[in-house]
């Protein structure tokens, strides 16, 4: 028929309408694609601010509103045929109103997408408003996309317009908030995120049919072209944003796809995460549920003692204490990346580094490990948090992929020589199981808070994501769940609060197979002893006198001689109960038979870490506790001393100085003098490191700048060495030899405090040390002239008094401390390190005697 005989026939009538349904069946297709998208982007929103968070909202609107609604709506309407399929007669849309449409309801979903919000918890009063005007975004672009058709007038019916309301409202909250439960517990995997698309675009094409069924339409005019033109420009728009909407999931898909295969390749490497947690102890993930990590170096090689990186070898201790003094720290980060950068490009000609390179390589990686996560979580380095004093193990064992021509000393490309001189080993070896330390810090402040929302993250429950922690990143270790909630107590506990007197508990083991010794520590704060706290603030001279008869006796001789000692005065009896009271608390928590045979240990010793810097005294009962035994306290654990001393270490000042300087001077070996700078602006970390960096700065000098100082100064003109490097007592020598402790106080068991003419110098120069040891065998006096720039001469003269026990600094690598051997004690040559109050305590539980002080 002519276009005048269709209008003469179809004008001021209803036109009667029939449906296709492959076009039907597509429209649901396309906006399954668009919500679908859309909640994709959702999930991965971690905030209200941020561009990462900004344009996954918009990228959700888009999607939600241009694909789902505005692009399922034109190709229904595709669906609709009028008369007998004429092009003349079919509906032809405005191109004003058209594009109108299409931009209203996406910025209805931009406010019900930021009503929603972000929050882990879900608010049904956000999902509610959020699912009606999810709804009302529907049933609007419907009714204003039909405004549009310009050839006919549309004439509802109430019912079907109230049902197709209702239907878009109630089916969007339902999606919404199926959702929105899902993802709260991290049990949003893809198909139940599917479901809820399957029932947002359920919701949108449910309301277009319903309201579609009751729409009459009436031809008012016939435009020539009208349709085809029109139309086919829509299909094409609606092509081009479902294809979007494609790309997008595939990206994320493969996105997603990505991260897991590099989380299972990082499970065979040494990898650095961080644990951080906010104040209801939630911890802080991606939007795959994974904790933020990064790879310090592909496998730990072991040097010559064969020893396992484990929690007591000195580099994780090291590792231990610079997490601890990132402020002194900081000014070598920059050097560390050229030195490293350097060492790396030598790799394409040498085939592997010195051992001494090694270890200084390794830690160096890790310093830089850090600072990859502290830039990534838009943080400070001095806040990226505390080395947590466990590992975890992850991955399987497997074989290094090696090229077919590739042989020990062989052509091999500079990538692969790199990759290989970074790992330090031969070419042909088994990667065992990885290892994963984590950084812990407790998020406090809310600006850090809205930083890492900012930068992708945001916080979960952790019994919501440790499975998915556990498996994604290959974590071997039973109790993953209980390990992170070690880490949130761990990232916020502190030493005892109160500086009262304690009665404490120091039991040592020998550990089997191998050397060295554990020490019995609290589970929940391992920087502590077992020990009971009592009324007492201070010791008087009168109450040291009543201590001093039980000194030498075990605690249940000691329990005996309380009840039976016999008292003048009120205060006599006060203060022999308060002990007795103590005592019998200890040993009814301990809970174990070799309580009663360990032995109170002379004097008081002063345990770092107390209120406002001060110490907290002690007494102590001591003893070397059988090999085999074991804890019948699930609240104590054996942990390595080692750990132990460094938790002590890194409350003291005079130690984490020491340490300081003895980084700066390890690590000029390979990056040369570095000027020891303030913290960077904005740093929260006020301990007592920031107060060691405020000194006047140290410039940079030249070689033979550093070659005259040397010689001014007395010292040696050559310059420090790998070789001086490895032998430092940062990490090493935990447990020191018997002379040390001849510049402890007596009664306090602390070091003297320094003479003001030998106080520890700032850090405005370059600090150069030596120490000369001298062992005379075979006579009663040892002799050690000490030339440290932190501490005057000493010499002791003291005998050794056990002829079957050696304290021997051993190299770097191995464990230091106290080993059964058949020559005396000898003579430490350590750089700086420091007594502590577990330096003494061990002395008098092995050697059975009472150190001299």
């Amino acid at each position: 028929m002519s276009p005048d005989e269709l209008l003469g026939k179809y004008a001021g009538q209803i036109v009667p309408q029939r449906f296709n349904v492959g076009f039907v069946v597509l429209s649901y297709i396309v906006s399954l694609i668009g919500a679908g998208s859309t909640l994709e982007l959702i999930n991965r929103r971690t905030g209200s601010k941020g561009l990462f968070n900004n344009v996954l909202l918009g990228g959700a609107a888009v999607t939600m509103g241009g694909v789902a609604i505005w692009s399922m709506h034109f190709v229904g309407n595709k669906a609709v045929y009028f008369g007998n399929g004429e092009p003349e007669i079919q509906v032809g849309f405005s191109p004003l109103f058209t594009v109108i449409s299409f931009f209203v309801p996406i910025l209805v979903l931009l406010v019900a997408f930021l009503a929603i919000g972000t929050n882990n918890a879900v608010s049904w009063l956000r999902v509610s408003l959020g699912g009606f005007l999810c709804g009302s975004a529907v049933c609007g672009m419907h009714y204003l996309g039909n405004a549009s058709i310009q050839n006919y007038t549309c004439t509802y019916k109430l019912s079907y317009v109230i049902s197709s309301a209702i239907i878009a409202v109630i089916a969007s909250t339902i999606a919404l908030s199926v959702f929105f439960v899902f993802r709260s517990i991290w049990a949003n995997v893809w198909w139940k995120r599917l479901l809820s698309a399957l029932l947002l675009a359920g919701a949108v094409s449910g309301m277009h049919w319903c309201a579609a069924f009751g729409t009459q339409y009436t031809l008012v005019a016939i435009e020539v072209g009208a349709g085809g033109m029109s139309r086919d420009a829509t299909v094409i728009v609606v092509i081009c944003l479902s294809l979007g909407a494609c790309l997008t999931i595939a990206g994320l898909a493969i996105f997603t796809a990505r991260k897991r295969n590099q989380s299972a390749r990082r499970a065979q490497k040494i990898t650095l995460g961080a644990a951080f947690f906010d104040k209801e102890g939630r911890i802080l993930v991606d939007t795959d549920g994974l904790i933020p990590s990064t790879v310090v170096t592909d496998s730990f090689i072991q040097t010559n003692d064969k020893q396992p990186f484990t929690i007591s070898h000195p580099y994780f201790l090291w590792m231990f204490q610079a997490t601890r003094s990132w402020p002194g720290l900081y000014s070598l980060i920059d050097g560390m990346k050229r030195g490293v950068s350097q060492k790396h490009r030598r790799a394409v000609q040498e085939v592997s580094p010195t051992k001494d390179e090694q270890g200084l390589l390794f830690r160096g990686q890790f310093c830089l490990a850090a600072m990859r996560l502290a830039e990534r979580l838009r943080q400070e380095l001095t806040n990226i948090g505390v080395l947590w004093d466990e590992i975890l193990a992850t991955g399987v064992a497997a074989d290094l992929d090696l090229q077919p021509n590739d042989q020990p000393g062989g052509p091999m490309s500079a990538k692969f020589r790199q990759r290989m001189y970074e790992k330090g080993a031969a070419l042909r070896q088994q990667v065992g199981k990885g290892s994963l330390m984590f950084l812990v810090r407790r998020i406090n402040n809310e600006r850090d808070l809205e930083r890492l929302a900012m930068a992708g993250y945001r916080f979960a429950e952790v019994e919501h994501v440790s499975g998915i922690i556990a498996s994604r990143m290959q974590i071997k270790n039973m109790g993953v769940e209980a390990k992170l909630h070690q880490m949130a107590n761990y990232s916020h506990q502190g030493m005892e609060k109160s500086a009262r007197l304690r009665i404490g508990f120091f039991a040592i083991r020998a550990r089997v197979n191998t050397s060295g010794f554990d020490v019995l520590v609290k589970r929940t704060a391992r920087s502590a002893l077992p020990s009971i706290s009592l009324p007492i603030s201070t010791l008087e001279s009168w109450q040291r006198d009543i201590l001093k008869r039980f000194e030498g006796l075990s605690m249940l001789a000691v329990s005996e001689a309380l009840e039976a000692t016999k008292t003048s005065t009120g205060r006599e009896t006060e203060f022999i109960h308060h002990i007795k009271s103590g005592i019998k608390k200890l040993r009814e928590s301990l809970r174990d038979i070799i309580t009663d045979d360990a032995i109170l240990a002379p004097g008081v010793v002063h345990v770092p870490g107390g209120p406002a810097g001060m110490t907290t005294p002690s007494l102590t009962f001591r003893i070397v506790a059988p090999i085999h035994s074991v804890v019948n306290n699930t609240e104590y654990e054996y942990i390595p001393l080692s750990l132990f001393k460094a938790h002590q270490l890194v409350q003291m000042e005079a130690g984490q100085q020491s340490f300081i300087h003895n980084v700066h001077r390890e690590f000029q070996s390979i990056i040369g003098p570095q000027p020891v700078e303030e913290p960077r602006p904005g740093s929260a970390d006020k301990s007592i490191l920031s107060k060691l960096t405020k000194k006047k700065r140290l410039s940079h000098r030249s070689s033979e700048e550093w070659d005259q100082e040397q010689v001014l100064e007395g010292r040696s003109t050559r310059r420090p060495s790998s070789t001086i490097s490895s032998q430092s007592s940062s990490t090493a020598d935990l447990c020191h030899s018997k002379e040390r402790s001849d510049r402890l106080q007596p009664g306090s068991m602390r070091r003297k405090d320094t003479p003001k003419h030998l106080s520890a110098p700032s850090f405005g120069g370059i600090m150069v040390s030596r120490e000369i040891a001298v062992n005379v065998e075979k006579q009663k006096h040892q002799v050690v002239v000490s030339e440290c720039a932190l501490e005057p001469a000493v010499i002791t003269n003291e005998v050794s008094a056990s002829p079957d026990i050696e304290l021997q600094a051993k190299d770097q690598d191995k464990i230091f401390g106290i080993q059964v051997a058949s020559t005396p004690i000898g003579v430490h040559t350590g750089n700086g390190n420091h007594d502590t109050y577990v330096d003494v305590l061990f002395r008098d539980a092995v050697e059975g005697q009472w150190w001299k002080r």
